[in-house]
């Protein structure tokens, strides 16, 4: 499903911004949302992609198959007493302006390191893997069964 510019921005609207961050807390990977959603209410979206790309680089997937009513949205405080912020389709909003605008993944270092790293199956674990490796100035090469890969490798620096 897809959305307008100006239903992100209210759904964005529905955060509270709160100091003690729940729904960081329920989040398994640790994602800042409180603050990924503050860029978006400012229309900061490459930013927010930024801040989604300190523990994710598969933000468009993960905005729609995270289990987020039982982990981010679940512990929002908006929940208690009414509908909680929705989360999940902010970050696939943003994984997708991602895409659609090539947004860089955000390098570690610009040191190539000398060892070659081969990675073996493009599923979300290899990827994942490959791009942490490559922002941290590995070569990389995935291996993987079917003739091409799945997922659009524009943001990701050349050298993958």
């Amino acid at each position: 499903m897809e959305f307008s510019k100006e239903e992100i921005i209210k759904k964005a609207n529905h955060c509270l911004g709160c100091k003690v961050k729940m729904c960081k807390k329920g989040c398994p990977l640790g994602n800042d949302i409180t603050e990924m959603i503050a860029y978006v209410k400012q229309e900061e979206y490459e930013q927010a992609y930024y801040k989604l790309c300190e523990t994710t680089v598969l933000s468009p997937i993960c905005g729609r198959i995270c289990p987020h009513k039982s982990q981010c949205e679940g512990s929002c405080v908006r929940g208690i007493k009414g509908e909680s912020v929705n989360i999940g389709n902010l970050e696939a909003y943003i994984g997708d302006l991602s895409i659609k605008n090539e947004y860089k993944i955000p390098m570690y270092t610009n040191e190539k390191k000398d060892k070659k790293i081969a990675v073996i199956g493009g599923g979300p674990a290899g990827l994942t893997l490959a791009a942490n490796l490559v922002r941290h100035g590995y070569p990389v090469t995935i291996y993987e069964k079917y003739n091409k890969l799945r997922w659009n490798f524009k943001a990701w620096n050349t050298r993958v």
